[in-house]
């Protein structure tokens, strides 16, 4: 389901694959690109997470001017009027959920892949 307040994630996904494909060519090591790619992908998402919660529990205090994005990484995720029709807390807590769900699926991903990697290794070690 498309999640118009998560629209940096969309653009920055195609991004990294076209990435990922220009360095697969030039190394030929699928192992390496796959993590260099994840591994990018995690710290961006630990960015977003991160910005995130702190505009959501910024919008949680009670304040005589409204809600607001407190943060630019947040500005650059939810975006204007016109891709959220109104800041509310709701919409800045599911993006913050949203983005903290994609931050663990990552972590689980560059963790495989570094067992694999781990495992690649000891098997080049012994023979």
């Amino acid at each position: 389901m498309f999640n118009p307040e998560l629209y940096f994630y969309y653009i920055l996904l195609p991004t990294l694959l076209v990435f990922t494909h220009l360095f697969h060519k030039r190394t030929k090591d699928l192992s390496k690109t796959l993590l260099i790619t994840i591994t990018a992908l995690f710290f961006v998402s630990v960015v977003c997470s991160i910005s995130l919660a702190l505009n959501y529990y910024q919008s949680l205090k009670p304040n005589t001017e409204g809600i607001g994005i407190s943060n630019v990484v947040a500005y650059w995720l939810l975006g204007e009027d016109a891709w959220a029709p109104a800041w509310t807390i709701q919409l800045f807590k599911k993006a913050y959920s949203i983005s903290l769900w994609i931050t663990l699926i990552l972590s689980g991903f560059l963790i495989i892949l570094l067992f694999m990697k781990r495992k690649q290794n000891k098997t080049k070690d012994t023979n």
